[in-house]
């Protein structure tokens, strides 16, 4: 956990202990002659080595008698000691016991019917590499029948006439069941809520390497919270101490099941804990910043990461010592008897857990962001040989899994993730949402986390469900709160499946798990109901969601587009313009120069579209919506939270603009845009996160600087004031204290008519805001504060009113921010015409005065929001933080999915747009001519609802397009040179239709990188459509050649003979890399293909070293083409030259293309091998190498790398195709010219 997130240090750690590397040789070796004396001086010299060596060693063997000082009962000890240190624990079994070691005797006997069950592993057969790409997984509907703490059955129809007569029956009502959540990185107990001095555990800061604290001493089974994290389905948290150390300590694993209310015999942490015989031990170690901050000074360690990596290896040197003092003591006394010892087992309570871990009796999870952090972390590894079982935060690992796969023992590490929390310190800033996606199309485990309280762990599976929707495949999204964790853990036997044998750990869901607002109707623990009567949302049986493979694709920007038509809209959510269709029914919508001319059929606009250079978008279920606004973060105040230089600063003591201290242009604000985030209301913060003083802006969010038309469109929204129990500060260092500042300060300016000589003082906004000019805006989360400011707000009423003389009362605008208790006085609120911007949107007690918050269903009847819709409150969705930015619209989500009828999908839209502007009292800047909104596939209330356009009131649109694309083969015109191409001049090259045609063609394709070669070897390949957003008949093209597993096996041989370790895939499809060059290269698709995958390393020699294995089979006339983009693999780029941006622009781009061209052109066509390869080694240093292939975005260039490689000493050509305007360049070898 990060202090910066949660006010106390974070909580990571993980490592084993390692032997210390040995003495290192002399590089220089004694020469073989010597001078017969300095001969004679070296043969006494060894002789008195050898001497000194067996005293030594005679010196350490035990006495031959017993110790008379020492106990024989000590001893006897020691040495049954010495077998559990060689122990080495394995993952304890489920099925085969009797009963569960946690089950409580009396416990009744459950039969859930009628469920849907995930049984959380492909059936029977399957294999790995098929189970990986989600084959075998099902959905399945069957009975659950529990007893003894056990899972007895998964069977249809269970009978009961074999079953006891005491059996409680549970009708699940065909509703999906899963096994338990299980949050694999947790402080609940430990941190518990809310958060008071008294009550914190999670550091112990006396040092920075404390490996023997353990976190189950400062486990308060009474925590609130244990409650709450349940209520969200999770049945299992691994519990770790803190990342203010290195080193944290040792870490439990807990089932949040306490006391006789939860079937418990006892309130207890030990009673809590998930495998009584621990089988297992675990550990946190972290790496970066935090204890940089928390001990860092000079002359104290660590002051830099290169202090930190000292402290790790000087632990693990004195881990290793221990380690080895006990296995030279265990190894005598087994050779010469317990009773010769002259000393008793060496033990050192303060590095035993450390050298457990060095003896793999530990499993190791660190907290590590960055690639520094976790290169020297997996380094330490190596030299001490321990393994990891997770890095956890991990932002920076889905650009590094090469590094994770050298940690030591041979099993890469998982990533214990969050799906979209980033930017709240350096180390986070680089991230990105694909992680998860990136990680699990490398080979490596991603798994989701809360890090309680950081995030509420009640929605850890809301983490999962985001990682789905940002591309990771529905099985692996789900697993990764279910199985992966409980493997990681080494309980992978027990829970996080649904099969006979597994603890009886049950979730049953009111929705499908992975859906927005899933909530549990009942969870069971070890075989007990965890909710005596727990509150059902009424919610349809809608089944199981669809896995929607287009969810794999990654969005990429798209210039901004004066013009353009969206087809196949089902709805629009504009105010004044709704459409709903029926059925299969949709619309056309015309967007130009900033306005949507048309709604409907569009029939002329559409026909003119498609005859002119007008793009035209294919939407599946398109929606259009108002655009999203933020308000209650930092956004634009802010570029890193915990950053002071990029941060705008507090304002304890004074008053300031948020206009003032405007920051735009950077990457918070490039991310909301994409998200349909297009304005944003940012007041100043008075001391923290969530906290507010001074006047809010209004401004767009892809504006490059203030002074941009139509970049600000409020220089002041509203007055802010903060009371909540950061008020308690200054000259105000109460809660009372503060209310009664802000009445003393608005009735001053009541009773003042002086509107000062500063207009931009306090004085002079709060006369604004006496004169109902500004609208006054509250951070409060209390409802006694709340209560506190009504009366305040009364007050000033009562004086305005008696100074006005007026027959109409004068009301001041008041709102708030916060509101986490505003439901208890939800009437109260709507009588004083008060609105309430809900931040966090669903609260979780985090502090005192949150305390009284609603958690929702199954604990509560209802939010927050429900009461205050209910009472007649305008409410809208606000931000505690900026991350937050890419979820507004499943926020909005789930406050319609769980409001039992409350909001139609309009109204939920508007609890995150128009509704702001509402509680606010302002007019939204909005017209049909400048109009904000965003376009989507699918709902932007759903999970798998993608963004697809944004307008910002412009006369352009930005586009985000999901490539890589099929455009060749459907006739772009962009496309018509390449394509021609690929039909006349590459079948000549392949001699293809004559008798020397290639008996086979293996493709190297762009669009598959792999730690490892990765060679199709199956008979019969499926196509894979890795793009997303083109016409429907881009995903039923057909390319029905032949596979060969004889030629992908002598491939894999000659790849092995240049020391590379390739892997056969038979299922993965073939990409568009290979099909759509392929369907125009030779459509008669009569020549068997074998696909070869690049290397997410881009290490040139490597891809040189596959060339030179494929020139063995061109030798038997095997083709060999690779499939990539060498002139320019630029995104933003391709799409500004492809989508007619500015002239200048495209010429620029141009320009860099032809430099970029001819160096590449010099080296490829090198006649000598060695001397291309050479050349072609120090690519990067061409001219404009990162404009043209991003760094870590290199993969289009890599298949020139192999076919350069395969080439020998041979000439070599090329020749042109015009792209949009761009030179691209092919390039070959062969005895054909073309």
């Amino acid at each position: 956990m990060d202090s910066e997130k949660s006010g106390m240090l974070p909580p990571y750690s993980a490592a084993e202990l390692p032997t210390p590397s040995g003495p290192r040789r002399s590089s220089h070796h004694h020469k073989r002659w010597l001078r017969p004396r300095r001969s004679m001086k070296l043969v006494v010299g060894c002789l008195a080595f050898i001497a000194f060596a067996q005293w030594k060693q005679l010196s350490i063997l035990p006495s031959r008698g017993p110790s008379s000082s020492l106990s024989a009962e000590h001893l006897q000890q020691d040495l049954a000691t010495c077998a559990k240190l060689r122990h080495k624990p394995q993952d304890p079994i489920g099925l085969g016991r009797e009963k569960n070691a946690r089950y409580v005797d009396g416990q009744r006997p459950t039969l859930i019917r009628n469920a849907t069950i995930w049984v959380g592993e492909a059936v029977e057969g399957t294999s790995s590499e098929d189970a990986r790409a989600g084959k075998g997984y099902s959905w399945i509907t069957a009975d659950v029948l529990i007893d003894y703490g056990l899972i007895q059955k998964v069977e249809a129809d269970i009978s009961l006439s074999s079953l006891p007569k005491d059996i409680q029956i549970w009708d699940a009502k065909g509703r999906q069941l899963t096994s338990g959540i299980i949050d694999m990185h947790s402080h609940a107990g430990v941190g518990a809520l809310p958060e008071l001095n008294g009550n914190q555990d999670v550091n112990e800061l006396s040092d920075d390497i404390t490996p023997y604290v353990r976190s189950i001493d400062g486990l308060n089974p009474l925590d609130p919270q244990i409650q709450v994290i349940k209520s969200g389905g999770v049945t299992t948290s691994l519990v770790l101490p803190g990342s203010g150390n290195n080193i944290g300590g040792e870490a439990f694993v807990i089932k949040h099941a306490v006391g006789k209310p939860d079937g418990r015999t006892e309130f207890s942490a030990e009673d809590m804990l998930a495998d009584p015989d621990r089988n297992w031990r675990y550990m946190k170690m972290a790496c970066g910043e935090n204890a940089k901050r928390v001990y860092g000074k000079i002359g104290h360690s660590p002051f830099s990461r290169l202090g930190e990596s000292w402290e790790f290896r000087h632990a693990f040197e004195q881990a290793a010592k221990l380690v080895q003092e006990q296995d030279d003591w265990c190894a005598a006394a087994d050779k010469f008897g317990v009773e010769s010892q002259s000393s008793y087992l060496p033990q050192d309570l303060k590095w035993e857990s450390l050298s457990a871990a060095l003896r793999g009796q530990v499993h190791i999870n660190t907290h590590c962001y960055t690639i520094p952090d976790l290169e020297a972390f997996v380094d330490h590894t190596n030299e001490f040989k321990f393994p990891v079982r997770a890095f956890h935060h991990a932002h920076q690992t889905f650009l590094v899994p090469e590094i994770l796969k050298r940690v030591w023992g041979g099993r890469p590490p998982a990533s214990a993730l969050f799906a979209d929390n980033m930017y709240y310190k350096s180390e986070s800033y680089v991230g990105s949402e694909y992680a998860g996606k990136i990680l699990w199309e490398n080979g490596l485990t991603p798994v989701y986390v809360s890090d309680n309280p950081v995030l509420n762990a009640q929605h850890v599976l809301f983490e999962a469900a985001k990682a789905y929707r940002y591309g990771l495949p529905y099985h692996a999204a789900l697993s990764s709160v279910t199985s992966a964790p409980a493997e990681l853990l080494g309980l992978g036997q027990r829970i996080g499946k649904i099969k006979p044998g597994f603890d009886a750990d049950i979730a049953v869901w009111d929705s499908d798990p992975l859906s927005v607002g899933a909530a549990p109707a009942q969870v069971w623990i070890d075989g007990a109901a965890q909710f005596s009567d727990p509150f059902e949302l009424k919610k349809p049986l809608e089944g199981p969601i669809s896995p929607d493979p287009k969810l794999a694709n990654t969005t990429e920007d798209i210039i901004d587009l004066k013009e353009v038509v969206f087809t196949g809209v089902s709805n629009v959510w504009l105010s004044g313009e709704e459409v709903s269709t029926a059925n299969d029914e949709t619309v056309n919508v015309v967007f130009s120069n900033g306005a949507i001319k048309c709604i409907g059929a569009c029939a002329e606009e559409v026909a003119a579209a498609k005859s002119s250079s007008m793009k035209v978008i294919d939407l599946e279920n398109g929606h259009i919506t108002e655009s999203f606004t933020a308000f209650g973060s930092l956004i634009g105040l802010n570029g890193i939270d915990n950053e002071a230089d990029t941060d705008n600063g507090r304002n304890p003591t004074g008053f300031s603009r948020g206009l003032d201290g405007l920051v735009l242009d950077n990457k918070k604000l490039h991310v909301a845009k994409r998200y349909g985030v297009t304005k944003a209301i940012s007041a100043p913060k008075f001391t923290g996160g969530l906290t507010h003083s001074g006047t809010s802006v209004g401004f767009n969010t892809d504006a490059k600087h203030a002074l941009e038309k139509g970049a600000v469109w409020a220089e002041d929204v509203a007055v802010h004031r903060t009371l909540t129990l950061a008020a308690k500060t200054g000259d105000n260092p109460s809660i009372s204290s503060a209310i009664g500042a802000l009445r003393h300060a608005l009735l001053e300016a009541v009773a003042t008519n002086d509107t000062g000589s500063d207009p931009f003082s306090e004085s002079a906004y709060l006369k604004k805001v006496v004169n109902g000019k500004l609208p006054l805006v509250l951070t409060i989360h209390s409802a006694d504060a709340i209560v506190a400011a009504l009366r305040v707000k009364a007050t000033v009423e009562e004086a305005l009113a008696a100074k006005s003389h007026s027959s109409e009362s004068p009301k001041l605008r008041v709102s708030i921010i916060g509101g986490a208790e505003s439901h208890l006085v939800a009437s109260e609120l709507a009588a004083a015409s008060v609105g309430v911007l809900l931040a966090p949107f669903q609260s979780y007690s985090t502090t005192w005065d949150q305390r009284r918050s609603l958690t929702g269903a199954p604990l509560t009847n209802g939010t927050a929001i429900d009461t205050l819709i209910d009472a007649g409150v305008i409410t809208a969705i606000g931000l505690e933080e900026d991350w937050l930015i890419r979820d507004l619209g499943l926020l909005a989500g789930i406050a319609q999915k769980n409001g039992n009828g409350r909001l139609s999908e309009k109204k939920a839209l508007d609890l995150v747009s128009t509704n702001v502007y509402k509680i606010l009292g302002i007019e939204e800047s909005q017209s049909k001519s400048a109009r904000h909104f965003a376009v989507y596939e699918g709902s932007p209330l759903e999970i798998g609802g993608r963004i697809r356009a944004v307008s910002s009131g412009r006369d352009t649109m930005l586009l985000l397009f999901e490539l890589p694309s099929p455009l060749p083969v459907l006739g772009d015109p962009g496309h018509a040179a390449s394509a021609a191409s690929l039909k006349k001049r590459v079948p000549k090259i392949l001699k293809l239709n004559t008798p020397d045609a290639p008996r086979a063609i293996v493709v190297v394709t762009a669009h598959w990188s792999e730690g490892a070669p990765t060679i199709s070897s199956g008979d019969r390949h499926e196509l894979y459509y890795d793009y997303g957003g083109f016409p429907r008949e881009a995903y039923s093209l057909k390319y029905p050649a032949a596979g060969s597993p004889s030629i992908a096996q002598e491939l894999k041989q000659a790849l092995e003979k240049e020391g590379l370790s390739p892997v056969l895939n038979s299922r993965r499809g073939w990409d568009h890399g290979v099909f759509i060059p392929l369907l125009l290269i030779h459509p008669a698709a009569d020549i068997p293909v074998i696909q070869l995958s690049v290397l997410a390393s881009e290490d040139p020699d490597e891809h040189f070293r596959m060339g030179r294995a494929l020139s063995a089979l061109r030798d038997s006339n095997v083709a060999v083409v690779g499939s990539g983009f060498a002139s320019l693999h630029d995104m933003g780029k391709l799409r500004s030259i492809m989508l007619g941006g500015d002239p200048a622009t495209g010429k620029r781009i141009g320009k860099q293309v032809d430099e970029w061209n001819k160096e590449l052109t010099d080296a490829v066509l090198l006649e000598k091998r060695e001397d291309r390869t050479k050349a072609l080694s120090n690519w990067r240093k061409f001219s404009h190498s990162y404009e043209i292939h991003p760094r870590y975005g290199a993969e289009h260039f890599m298949p020139l790398l192999v076919c350069a490689g395969a080439a020998e000493d041979e000439v070599g050509r090329e020749y042109n195709d015009d792209f949009y305007g761009a030179n691209i360049k092919t390039y070959y070898w062969g005895d054909v010219r073309v």
